[in-house]
């Protein structure tokens, strides 16, 4: 088993905020050697400008990239990793929100192969004590923590536990987690404590009275012409991509400006064509609200849903007489989606679409059952007593109280419907006891990108990531 102070790092887009988490990693827990992936130059140049030495540091658009441009992919090699690791590579593939677009079936397999050989090797060369991450969320992060899992290495990942200030932190299957599922499980046989009972109480009844939206809500709502923060982040962005062009999580700054454009377009389309419907006072109905997308939570999590107007139309037929479907789009989705996606769901027999300024939290507690993929709304309707439906993997699957649509085949889905709406029991016990394991295996902190969140680089909040993956790594302090 390898040293815990050998820390291998998939740095996604957030290397100016694990630099400072290494800093911290090696001065107050002994961590002695560090090695990484990074998407493009742009991101091993400021790197290398700085004072932690990462060998080895893959870079995607030169080590993986660009050696498999005209490769043949071994598809031998490939089945043998599908065998190995006990993964489909199709939809690991899936997974992949940058990659995939204007490049062929061979050429997406060749850069998969090739992924695969460079990231096996660069563990054979490292020997990693463990990987850190956010969460599997693209083909890379897939392909990390395929090999990780097949060597034996754990990789800790830390996200948003959902809750305000609050970090979760698991090594398990992507948004599997492990610590909470455990502590779930311990509370279940031995009752909560007083004390458990009662801060899960207090968290339930304050979201209840003053429900807030997830962290950077209100960033992601505002779909303004241009403003200060945009132009300055066009300026950084343009800088990034001029250091190199072929790294896929770059935008080109015309692209970028013609998606806004677009976007813009489209929403005052879709307002001036009155697409939006408003709730009927006193109607039966489900709640789906509409997924961002492209997001891991429906590309990792739940692959099979990614086409959300023709799951509209399966629950539509799921769903018990008498009983409409209000479609709600999501705050972030201004402009995104074209007004055929729109058609579509107006089209759909039984469906209300509800346009993205419409109050979710009213919506939550007037509705018959709320179903999602795996949308924060299911989580909000959980809080809120609701019944809820699921379709992909989703860390609140663990509370007995959601009802598990994508576990059981579509022709049983007006059953679990049916089952939510008319026969569903809530029981605050167990939401407590769920509520508890959370915050029992929560840590203090936010995580986000902080090109668009900068306040996540306040050195307070990089403490807090260091000692929650620290104390998810179970490294101790030398500093003390």
């Amino acid at each position: 088993m390898s040293s815990t102070s050998r820390v291998y790092t998939f740095f996604s887009v957030h290397e100016r905020l694990f630099l400072p988490v290494h800093r911290l990693l090696r001065d107050r827990y002994g961590i002695d050697s560090f090695a990484g992936t990074v998407w493009g130059h742009d991101q091993a140049s400021f790197l290398g400008e700085n004072d932690i030495d990462y060998d080895p540091l893959v870079v995607f658009t030169r080590d993986i990239l660009e050696p498999s441009r005209g490769a043949v992919p071994n598809l031998d090699f490939l089945r043998e990793r599908e065998e190995r690791y006990g993964v489909s590579i199709h939809r690991m593939i899936w997974s992949e929100r940058h990659l995939l677009e204007g490049r062929s079936y061979d050429q997406v397999l060749s850069i998969t192969e090739r992924a695969f050989r460079v990231v096996e090797d660069a563990f054979e060369r490292f020997e990693p004590g463990f990987l850190f991450s956010e969460d599997v969320g693209c083909l890379m992060s897939y392909i990390h923590y395929t090999v990780a899992k097949g060597k034996g290495v754990p990789f800790w990942r830390i996200g948003s536990a959902r809750m305000k200030g609050l970090l979760s932190v698991y090594s398990a299957g992507p948004q599997e987690w492990n610590f909470t599922k455990d502590k779930l499980a311990a509370i279940r046989e031995r009752g909560l404590s007083e004390e458990e009972r009662d801060t899960a109480a207090s968290f339930i009844r304050t979201f209840r009275e003053r429900p807030e939206r997830p962290t950077g809500m209100r960033t992601r709502d505002r779909l303004p012409v241009a403003d200060r923060g945009d132009i300055e982040r066009l300026a950084q962005f343009s800088e990034r991509y001029r250091t190199d062009r072929k790294n896929p999580t770059l935008t080109s700054p015309t692209s970028a400006l013609r998606q806004r454009a677009l976007r813009l377009a489209r929403n005052r389309a879709s307002k001036a064509l009155d697409y939006f419907e408003r709730p009927v006072p006193g109607e039966k109905y489900v709640l789906y609200p509409i997924h961002l997308q492209p997001e891991a939570s429906t590309l990792v999590q739940a692959p099979y849903y990614l086409d959300q107007a023709a799951l509209v139309e399966d629950i539509s037929k799921s769903l018990p007489v008498g009983c409409r479907l209000y479609v709600k789009e999501h705050v972030s989705n201004r402009g995104r989606r074209p007004l055929a996606f729109y058609k579509r769901l107006r089209e759909t027999f039984g469906v209300r679409l509800l346009g993205p300024d419409e109050d979710t939290w009213t919506l939550i507690k007037d509705a018959a059952t709320v179903a999602v993929i795996t949308g924060t709304v299911g989580w909000e309707g959980l809080l809120f007593g609701k019944p809820v439906v699921t379709f992909g993997n989703v860390f609140y699957n663990e509370c007995s109280l959601t009802h598990k649509a994508g576990r059981v085949p579509k022709d049983d889905w007006h059953q679990v419907f049916r089952h939510a709406i008319f026969e569903h029991e809530h029981d605050e016990e167990r939401l407590l006891e769920f509520v508890a394991a959370i915050q029992a295996t929560s840590r203090p902190g936010f995580l986000k990108n902080p090109n668009t969140f900068p306040a996540v680089m306040e050195p307070e909040n990089v403490e807090r990531i260091t000692d929650a993956l620290a104390w998810g790594a179970g490294l101790r302090r030398i500093d003390q």
